[in-house]
């Protein structure tokens, strides 16, 4: 799994962000977009993309996409 096909995986899941314009430091709870629709089409995108349902926990420890990113990354290894 690599950064960038992450980050652009999660611009195409929410809702009026330009995919393009984020980075792995982007903090994502800052998005006008993040949202409870946002959450799920994120956590949809993930189960689809890469066989893991982030959960509440996993969207509260993170604050920027490469920590998401990380956290994601760590549970599909398990």
């Amino acid at each position: 799994m690599k950064l960038d096909t992450f980050i652009k995986n999660f611009e195409e899941a929410v809702e009026d962000v330009e995919v393009g314009t984020l980075t792995a430091q982007t903090r994502f709870k800052d998005l006008k977009s993040w949202d409870s629709l946002a959450i799920l089409t994120v956590t949809d995108t993930i189960d689809m993309e890469y066989g893991v349902v982030p959960r509440k926990p996993d969207f509260e420890s993170a604050d920027t996409l490469v920590e998401l990113f990380e956290i994601v990354q760590t549970r599909i290894k398990k």
